[in-house]
């Protein structure tokens, strides 16, 4: 079924590429063909030579205006909508239920049903109902809470479906907002407080706009499903039940652990929050796990280069660095993107500790470094000396490097006869001046540099 979120983006994709005041050239599809089945199929050709004046949606209906007289469409369980489509020779299946020859622009409607309407009637059904558009962005908590608490003796799997309440609303939201309220679909409406009936519309309403969110952007919407289609629950991995539910026997999938049939022992407070970015951009969030504009790399205005996060000017021309100002984040950007998510393993700084050692072995010479990431102490011997490499040296040699990481491709046990062994046993309480200097295995050396023993303080025995 497609659902409200759908049928809104369907409307905002006429309205964004087929401009307003053209004419209707020509119309064609199976409906403007007379069958038994649709005898009016003719009447659609009376909409030759009349304007284009708007597109407007409400629930899971899509109203198209040519002056006195609309197109409402709705697309039922697979419809679709193309505009502009290319030619394919190749398909055969795909022959649209209506296809209309604009002046610059052809839509094309497929798996749909469409009738003919008066625009004026279309129009007052929208201004009445479009604050109880679960899709709409005049949507009203207040008036829906009130549409629902009206329904008192219904249950609230058929409330929630039933398009003169919540239009919009299908069975996939319906499954989906359910499991996040903690209500069986079974309960009645009469059984809920206010504050449950408020919690509800509230549910509804956040995975719609999670919904729309997902098609529009094309990221899959069924890896925030918690009940629906799935066999087990996704927060207590409780099996799923599946049962045909309520007037219409709609599919109903509930979890039995986590969905209560008495309202009375449901606690909103306690009710786990759905991991999805519309809890992470709406509801309040610590600066601590978000990364700011100050935070990011930043790029010269002069040079053009790129720039670490905590400099203040630019490394090649020493320009300062330009301030950030909130009135450059644009109003009308998704709350998506104003903010950028730093994930607890970045610190957005250098360790506090890094040590470069040139190490010779068989296959050459290789650059090993370390580096220290927690708090402890920097060794007296920076490896910012003049003496650095052969400090270096010393203290790889005595097990300086006890509580760093390696990150090399070569390994020093092969050119060194094992002093990462003999550093791992150091003790915490040993200190480097004391700990005296480790005898090294003899062995022939085929090292291509012929002074390679006597830097490591070995007699050539070759």
């Amino acid at each position: 079924m497609v659902e409200g979120p759908g049928c809104t983006l369907n409307g905002e994709k006429i309205r964004s590429k087929v401009q307003k005041g053209q004419k209707l050239k020509e119309i064609r599809g199976s409906l403007t063909k007379p069958t038994k089945n649709n005898p009016e199929g003719h009447a659609f050709h009376s909409f030759y030579g009349c304007q284009y004046t708007g597109v407007e949606t409400l629930g899971k209906e899509l109203f198209m205006y040519f002056g006195p007289r609309a197109l409402r469409v709705h697309f039922g369980m697979n419809g679709s909508m193309r505009i502009n489509p290319a030619k394919r020779k190749d398909r055969k299946d795909s022959i649209p239920v209506l296809e209309m020859h604009l002046t610059n622009d052809i839509v094309c409607f497929f798996d749909s049903t469409v009738e003919i309407r008066l625009t004026e009637d279309c129009e007052q059904r929208v201004r009445a109902m479009e604050s109880l558009d679960v899709c709409s962005s005049k949507f009203s908590f207040s008036r829906s809470e009130e549409a629902v608490r009206n329904q008192s003796s219904r249950m609230l799997c058929d409330v929630l479906l039933d398009q003169a309440v919540m239009p919009g609303v299908g069975n996939i939201i319906k499954n989906e907002a359910l499991f996040d309220s903690g209500f069986h679909p079974a309960v009645k409406v009469q059984q809920l407080t206010d504050e449950q009936i408020h919690h509800l519309v509230k549910m509804t309403r956040d995975f719609t706009l999670l919904f729309y969110k997902c098609r529009k952007s094309g990221s899959p919407l069924y890896k925030h499903y918690k009940v629906y289609k799935r066999p087990q629950c996704g927060q207590c991995f409780h099996v799923i039940t599946v049962c045909r539910l309520g007037d219409n026997g709609r599919m109903t999938y509930f979890c039995e652990h986590c969905q209560r049939g008495d309202p009375s022992g449901v606690d909103i407070s306690k009710l786990p929050v759905r991991n999805s970015l519309t809890n992470w951009a709406y509801n309040e969030r610590t600066n601590d796990n978000v990364a700011k504009k100050e935070e990011e790399d930043w790029a010269c205005q002069l040079c053009t280069l790129i720039n670490q996060p905590a400099a203040k000017a630019c490394d090649a021309c020493l320009t300062p660095r330009p301030e950030v100002h909130k009135d450059d984040i644009s109003s009308e950007a998704s709350p998506f993107t104003t903010d950028l998510i730093k994930y607890p393993c970045t610190a957005f700084k250098k360790p506090q500790e890094e040590l470069k050692v040139n190490w010779r072995s068989a296959f050459g010479t290789s650059t090993l470094v370390f580096s220290d990431l927690s708090a402890k102490p920097k060794p007296v011997n920076s490896p910012l000396s003049p003496a650095g490499s052969h400090l270096n040296s010393l203290a790889a040699e005595r097990g300086l490097y006890k509580y760093s990481v390696c990150q090399g491709t070569t390994s020093p046990n092969y050119a060194s006869g094992g002093w990462q062994k003999q550093s791992a046993e150091l003790s915490n309480g040993e200190s480097l001046a004391s700990y005296s200097h480790p005898s090294k295995k003899m062995r022939i050396d085929h090292s291509p540099f012929p002074s390679n023993n006597a830097q490591n303080g070995t007699p050539n025995t070759g």
